[in-house]
């Protein structure tokens, strides 16, 4: 399967999912978050399921090394 982001563009959108969600909202959804790292330029385009898989991958790191 072709990588759709750079290593660099997964670690943006992981650090803008850590910061705060935009006003009027109390978390981050994966359509909310996929539409502001297009907004921020980020990304010309992504898809919120592509936003899930990163931020699954960089969960799944964390659980490993903790084992």
């Amino acid at each position: 399967v072709e990588k759709l982001l750079t290593g660099e563009q997964e670690a943006r959108i992981i650090a803008t999912r850590l910061g705060p969600p935009p006003k009027g909202y109390a978390n981050w959804t994966l359509r909310l978050l996929a539409r502001k790292v297009v907004e921020l330029e980020i990304v010309d385009s992504v898809s919120y399921e592509t936003v899930r898989r990163t931020l699954k991958k960089t969960t799944a790191r964390k659980m490993a090394r903790k084992s």
